[in-house]
C-alpha cells in the first residue's frame, strides 16, 4: 500500500509540474509521422489491432489536440479527439519510457456561465469583447431570430449558458438556456429549447392534425423520429449491415473502447458502389486501414468515405451525382472479408449514417395517406404546449446573477485557472 501511495504521489508531481499545450493536427499528416516527430518508436504501431488502426485513420486535418510536456519539452501524454466523445490517448510509462496507446472517453467539464452586456456599439462585438467567447454569437443570433426587437445602443442583454471545456479550453458550441433583453423600462425573456430555438414563453407550441374523433394521425415529431432528415441515399442496393456505427463500446474482458465510425455493408467483391449525394471527389487512393477509398465532399459540411474498395470509377476533382457509380467493393486495407465501409462526417465529426440516410417523409407520408383512407374522417388542426426543460429554473438563476451584479465570465482572464483545475481529469 505504501509503495502505491508513493507512485501516485510521483505521478501527481509530474503532472502538476508539466504544461499543457494545444495544437492543430497537420492536414495530411500520418500518425506515424507524428510519432517520429515526438521521438516515439514506431514499434508502437505493431501493438495496434485492426480497429485501432482504423481509428488512427480517423484523425482529421485541423483537429485540435492536447499535449502534456515536462519542463524539458518531452511529451508525457497526448490527447487526440476522434469524435465528440472519444479520444486517442498516448501516455509515457514512467518506468520503461515506452508509450502506450489507448482509446478513452473525453472527460469534459460541462458547466453553466453568465454574461451581462451593455450595448455600447454593436451587440455582437460587445458580447465578444465582454466574454471572449466567439462561439456565443451564432447561438444567440439563432435564439433571437424572429423573437426579439433589434438590439441598439443603450440596451442590455444578459444570458445563461452551458459551455463544455476540455483541459481548460473551450470545446464545442455553447448551449443557451435563457436570455433577458432590457430596453429602458421594458424587459423581455427568451426561453431557448434543446434545438437552440428561442421562444417568448417558457413552452413550445406544436401543431398536429387529428381526425374528427381526435385520433392523432400526423405530427412533425413523428416524422422526425421515424426517418431522420433523409439527406442521403444508400451506397449499395439491397444492403445488409454487418457492423453498425458506434462512438465507443466498452469491451468488458479487454477493458478497452472499440469505436466504429461508420457502417459496414456485407457485399460481394465487385459490387458497384454509388455516391450517396451530389458532391466533389476529394480523395481517390489508399487511405490507411480503409485500403482503397474514396472521399466525397458534399454541401452543408458533410463528407462521405467509401472504404475497402477493389477499384475506382472516378478521379479527384470529379463532380459526383447522387446514385453515380464511383467504385467497386473489395477487401483492401484492414479487412477480414469483402465489404463496404461507409463513413459520414459533418464538420469533420463522424455521425451515424442511419440518421441521415433515407427518403425524407416517404414512410410517414405513406402511413398518413393509408390512415386517412381508412378513417375517411375530417382532419382538424390542433396545437399543444410543451414546456421547455427547466425554463423557469434557468430564468430564476439568470435573475439571481443580475441581482448580485455578477460580472460576465471572461474566457481569456480565467483560462490558466481552468487549465490548472482540470489538468488531472484527462491527463492521468
Amino acid at each position: 500500500m505504501k509503495r502505491v501511495i508513493i507512485v501516485l504521489l510521483m505521478i501527481s508531481s509530474l503532472l502538476w509540474s508539466a504544461q499543457v499545450t494545444r495544437a492543430k493536427w497537420k492536414s495530411g499528416e500520418k500518425f506515424s509521422s507524428y510519432l517520429q516527430s515526438k521521438h516515439i518508436s514506431l514499434s508502437l504501431l505493431k501493438t495496434l489491432d485492426e480497429l485501432e488502426e482504423q481509428v488512427v485513420g480517423e484523425i482529421q486535418g485541423g483537429q485540435t489536440f492536447y499535449e502534456l510536456k515536462d519542463d524539458k519539452g518531452t511529451l508525457l501524454q497526448a490527447l487526440i479527439p476522434i469524435s465528440s466523445t472519444m479520444q486517442i490517448k498516448l501516455s509515457k510509462d514512467t518506468k520503461s519510457d515506452k508509450y502506450r496507446f489507448s482509446i478513452v472517453p473525453i472527460k469534459f467539464k460541462d458547466e453553466k456561465y453568465f454574461a451581462n452586456v451593455d450595448i455600447s456599439k454593436n451587440p455582437w462585438s460587445d458580447i465578444s469583447k465582454n466574454t471572449h467567447n466567439d462561439k456565443l454569437t451564432p447561438q444567440i443570433k439563432k435564439a433571437l431570430r424572429n423573437n426579439a426587437a433589434k438590439l441598439q445602443k443603450g440596451d442590455n442583454i444578459s444570458f445563461l449558458y452551458t459551455q463544455k471545456t476540455l483541459v481548460g479550453y473551450l470545446h464545442g458550441n455553447p448551449t443557451i438556456h435563457v436570455i433577458k433583453i432590457t430596453k429602458g423600462a421594458k424587459e423581455q425573456f427568451i426561453y431557448v429549447d434543446d434545438d437552440g430555438i428561442g421562444h417568448k414563453e417558457p413552452f413550445e407550441t406544436i401543431s398536429y392534425m387529428t381526425d374528427s374523433t381526435r385520433n392523432t394521425i400526423f405530427s412533425k415529431s413523428t416524422q422526425t423520429s421515424f426517418v431522420g432528415n433523409g439527406k442521403f441515399s444508400l451506397p449499395v442496393r439491397n444492403p445488409r449491415v454487418t457492423s453498425p456505427f458506434s462512438y465507443g463500446r466498452y469491451h468488458p474482458v479487454l477493458r478497452i473502447y472499440r469505436p466504429h465510425f461508420g457502417i459496414d455493408f456485407g457485399v460481394k467483391r465487385g459490387t458497384p458502389i454509388m455516391s450517396i449525394d451530389n458532391g466533389i471527389v476529394v480523395h481517390v487512393g489508399w487511405l490507411g486501414g480503409y485500403g482503397k477509398a474514396i472521399k466525397i465532399q458534399h454541401s452543408d459540411g458533410y463528407m462521405s468515405i467509401y472504404g475497402h474498395l477493389s477499384g475506382f470509377r472516378t478521379t479527384v476533382g470529379d463532380v459526383a451525382r447522387k446514385g453515380d457509380i464511383i467504385g467497386y467493393s473489395g477487401n483492401t486495407g484492414t479487412s477480414t472479408g469483402p465489404h463496404l465501409h461507409l463513413g459520414i462526417y459533418q464538420n469533420n465529426s463522424p455521425i451515424d449514417p442511419t440518421s441521415v440516410i433515407g427518403k425524407e417523409g416517404s414512410i410517414v407520408d405513406a402511413l398518413i395517406d393509408k390512415v386517412t383512407d381508412v378513417i375517411g374522417g375530417e382532419k382538424v388542426a390542433q396545437t399543444k404546449k410543451i414546456p421547455i426543460y427547466n425554463a423557469e429554473k434557468y430564468r430564476d438563476m439568470l435573475e439571481s446573477y443580475i441581482k448580485n451584479k455578477t460580472p460576465s465570465y471572461d474566457w481569456i482572464k480565467y483560462e490558466s485557472q481552468r487549465a490548472d483545475a482540470q489538468l488531472d481529469e484527462n491527463f492521468q
